[in-house]
Protein backbone atom coordinates (compact mmCIF):
# COMPACT_ATOMS: atom_id res chain seq x y z
CA UNK A 1 0.00 0.00 0.00
CA UNK A 2 1.51 3.25 -1.17
CA UNK A 3 0.79 6.95 -0.60
CA UNK A 4 2.27 9.70 -2.78
CA UNK A 5 3.14 13.14 -1.37
CA UNK A 6 4.22 16.03 -3.60
CA UNK A 7 3.96 19.82 -3.54
CA UNK A 8 3.59 19.95 -7.33
CA UNK A 9 0.05 18.78 -8.29
CA UNK A 10 1.19 17.73 -11.76
CA UNK A 11 3.87 15.44 -10.32
CA UNK A 12 1.40 14.10 -7.76
CA UNK A 13 -1.27 13.27 -10.32
CA UNK A 14 1.23 11.80 -12.75
CA UNK A 15 2.74 9.49 -10.15
CA UNK A 16 -0.68 8.40 -8.91
CA UNK A 17 -1.89 7.59 -12.44
CA UNK A 18 1.21 5.53 -13.18
CA UNK A 19 1.08 3.68 -9.85
CA UNK A 20 -2.56 2.77 -10.42
CA UNK A 21 -1.53 1.15 -13.70
CA UNK A 22 1.05 -1.02 -11.97
CA UNK A 23 -0.28 -4.46 -10.96
CA UNK A 24 2.34 -4.66 -8.20
CA UNK A 25 1.19 -1.58 -6.26
CA UNK A 26 -1.91 -0.61 -4.31
CA UNK A 27 -2.38 3.18 -4.11
CA UNK A 28 -4.01 4.76 -1.05
CA UNK A 29 -5.32 8.33 -0.72
CA UNK A 30 -3.17 10.73 1.31
CA UNK A 31 -5.62 10.72 4.23
CA UNK A 32 -4.87 7.01 4.72
CA UNK A 33 -1.11 7.46 4.95
CA UNK A 34 -1.08 5.89 8.41
CA UNK A 35 -1.80 2.49 6.80
CA UNK A 36 0.84 2.75 4.08
CA UNK A 37 3.75 0.37 3.66
CA UNK A 38 5.61 2.98 1.60
CA UNK A 39 5.37 6.77 1.41
CA UNK A 40 6.63 8.06 -1.93
CA UNK A 41 7.77 11.69 -1.63
CA UNK A 42 8.42 13.78 -4.74
CA UNK A 43 10.32 17.08 -4.44
CA UNK A 44 12.79 19.21 -6.34
CA UNK A 45 14.66 20.25 -3.19
CA UNK A 46 14.00 18.89 0.28
CA UNK A 47 12.96 21.91 2.35
CA UNK A 48 11.29 22.22 5.75
CA UNK A 49 7.87 21.48 4.25
CA UNK A 50 9.13 18.22 2.78
CA UNK A 51 10.66 17.25 6.12
CA UNK A 52 7.35 17.98 7.84
CA UNK A 53 5.58 15.54 5.49
CA UNK A 54 8.02 12.77 6.39
CA UNK A 55 7.97 13.47 10.11
CA UNK A 56 4.18 13.64 10.23
CA UNK A 57 3.87 10.42 8.21
CA UNK A 58 6.24 8.69 10.61
CA UNK A 59 4.42 9.96 13.69
CA UNK A 60 0.98 8.99 12.35
CA UNK A 61 1.92 5.57 10.97
CA UNK A 62 0.33 2.48 12.50
CA UNK A 63 2.65 0.31 10.41
CA UNK A 64 5.95 -0.40 12.19
CA UNK A 65 7.50 -1.36 8.84
CA UNK A 66 6.55 1.86 7.04
CA UNK A 67 9.31 3.06 4.71
CA UNK A 68 9.86 6.33 2.83
CA UNK A 69 11.18 6.58 -0.73
CA UNK A 70 12.31 10.06 -1.75
CA UNK A 71 12.67 11.26 -5.33
CA UNK A 72 14.48 14.61 -5.22
CA UNK A 73 17.39 16.48 -6.74
CA UNK A 74 18.74 18.08 -3.55
CA UNK A 75 18.76 17.18 0.13
CA UNK A 76 21.13 18.62 2.72
CA UNK A 77 23.12 16.47 5.13
CA UNK A 78 21.09 17.57 8.20
CA UNK A 79 17.81 16.90 6.38
CA UNK A 80 19.08 13.52 5.21
CA UNK A 81 19.97 12.44 8.74
CA UNK A 82 16.58 13.60 10.05
CA UNK A 83 14.71 11.84 7.26
CA UNK A 84 16.49 8.54 7.89
CA UNK A 85 15.42 8.71 11.53
CA UNK A 86 11.82 8.97 10.32
CA UNK A 87 11.89 6.01 7.93
CA UNK A 88 13.71 7.13 4.77
CA UNK A 89 15.41 4.17 3.12
CA UNK A 90 15.83 5.18 -0.53
CA UNK A 91 16.73 8.38 -2.36
CA UNK A 92 16.56 8.66 -6.14
CA UNK A 93 17.82 11.70 -8.10
CA UNK A 94 14.73 13.17 -9.72
CA UNK A 95 16.41 14.41 -12.90
CA UNK A 96 17.82 10.95 -13.66
CA UNK A 97 14.97 8.70 -12.56
CA UNK A 98 12.11 7.36 -14.67
CA UNK A 99 8.88 5.74 -13.54
CA UNK A 100 10.15 2.12 -13.82
CA UNK A 101 13.01 2.95 -11.43
CA UNK A 102 10.59 4.59 -8.99
CA UNK A 103 8.29 1.56 -8.97
CA UNK A 104 11.27 -0.75 -8.49
CA UNK A 105 12.56 1.34 -5.57
CA UNK A 106 9.10 1.31 -3.96
CA UNK A 107 8.80 -2.47 -4.31
CA UNK A 108 12.38 -3.05 -3.14
CA UNK A 109 11.94 -0.82 -0.08
CA UNK A 110 8.80 -2.74 0.86
CA UNK A 111 10.90 -5.90 0.71
CA UNK A 112 13.53 -4.41 2.99
CA UNK A 113 16.06 -3.05 0.50
CA UNK A 114 17.54 0.45 0.39
CA UNK A 115 18.90 2.56 -2.43
CA UNK A 116 20.96 5.72 -2.11
CA UNK A 117 23.51 7.61 -4.27
CA UNK A 118 27.08 7.25 -3.10
CA UNK A 119 27.52 10.88 -2.05
CA UNK A 120 24.45 10.72 0.20
CA UNK A 121 25.61 7.46 1.72
CA UNK A 122 28.95 9.11 2.51
CA UNK A 123 27.06 11.98 4.17
CA UNK A 124 25.27 9.52 6.41
CA UNK A 125 28.54 7.83 7.32
CA UNK A 126 30.03 11.21 8.25
CA UNK A 127 26.98 11.99 10.38
CA UNK A 128 27.40 8.68 12.19
CA UNK A 129 31.11 9.33 12.72
CA UNK A 130 30.28 12.72 14.22
CA UNK A 131 27.86 11.11 16.64
CA UNK A 132 30.33 8.38 17.62
CA UNK A 133 33.07 10.95 18.24
CA UNK A 134 30.74 12.85 20.55
CA UNK A 135 30.05 10.57 23.56
CA UNK A 136 29.37 13.62 25.76
CA UNK A 137 26.23 14.48 23.80
CA UNK A 138 27.32 17.98 22.81
CA UNK A 139 25.84 17.36 19.34
CA UNK A 140 22.09 17.82 19.73
CA UNK A 141 19.11 16.94 17.49
CA UNK A 142 19.22 18.63 14.10
CA UNK A 143 23.03 18.76 14.10
CA UNK A 144 23.28 21.70 16.52
CA UNK A 145 26.09 22.15 19.03
CA UNK A 146 25.22 22.97 22.61
CA UNK A 147 26.41 26.57 22.55
CA UNK A 148 24.53 27.15 19.30
CA UNK A 149 21.35 26.04 21.03
CA UNK A 150 22.09 28.40 23.93
CA UNK A 151 22.33 31.31 21.49
CA UNK A 152 19.18 30.29 19.58
CA UNK A 153 17.23 29.88 22.82
CA UNK A 154 18.02 33.47 23.77
CA UNK A 155 17.17 34.66 20.27
CA UNK A 156 13.82 32.92 20.63
CA UNK A 157 13.27 34.82 23.88
CA UNK A 158 13.71 38.12 22.01
CA UNK A 159 17.24 39.07 23.05
CA UNK A 160 19.48 40.90 20.58
CA UNK A 161 23.16 40.19 19.92
CA UNK A 162 24.43 42.55 22.64
CA UNK A 163 22.10 41.07 25.26
CA UNK A 164 23.00 37.49 24.30
CA UNK A 165 26.72 38.29 24.54
CA UNK A 166 26.22 39.70 28.03
CA UNK A 167 24.06 36.75 29.12
CA UNK A 168 26.55 34.12 27.94
CA UNK A 169 29.69 36.13 28.72
CA UNK A 170 30.81 36.05 25.08
CA UNK A 171 31.88 38.89 22.81
CA UNK A 172 29.34 40.21 20.31
CA UNK A 173 31.65 39.03 17.52
CA UNK A 174 31.54 35.48 18.92
CA UNK A 175 27.73 35.52 18.99
CA UNK A 176 27.61 36.75 15.39
CA UNK A 177 30.11 34.08 14.36
CA UNK A 178 28.06 31.34 16.05
CA UNK A 179 24.89 32.45 14.27
CA UNK A 180 26.67 32.75 10.93
CA UNK A 181 28.28 29.31 11.32
CA UNK A 182 25.05 27.50 12.17
CA UNK A 183 23.03 29.11 9.38
CA UNK A 184 25.72 28.32 6.80
CA UNK A 185 26.37 24.75 7.99
CA UNK A 186 22.69 23.79 8.12
CA UNK A 187 21.66 25.74 5.01
CA UNK A 188 19.34 28.05 6.97
CA UNK A 189 18.28 31.42 5.60
CA UNK A 190 18.53 33.64 8.69
CA UNK A 191 18.20 33.79 12.48
CA UNK A 192 14.44 33.28 12.43
CA UNK A 193 14.79 30.23 10.22
CA UNK A 194 17.48 28.85 12.55
CA UNK A 195 15.24 29.24 15.62
CA UNK A 196 12.28 27.63 13.84
CA UNK A 197 14.44 24.75 12.60
CA UNK A 198 15.85 24.13 16.09
CA UNK A 199 12.31 23.99 17.48
CA UNK A 200 11.14 21.55 14.81
CA UNK A 201 14.07 19.20 15.33
CA UNK A 202 13.63 19.20 19.11
CA UNK A 203 16.91 20.97 19.86
CA UNK A 204 14.93 23.79 21.53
Amino acid sequence: MIVVLAADPVSLQGAEVLLRRSESTNLLPADQAARADVILVLANEVADETMSWMEEASAASINPDMRIVLVADRISRPHLARAVRHGLVSVLPRAETGFPEIVQAVLSSRAGSAQMPGELLRSLVEELRTMLRDPTGSILPGGFERREVEVLRLLAEGLDTTEIAAELNYSERTIKNIIFAVTRRLNLRNRTHAVAYAMRTGAL
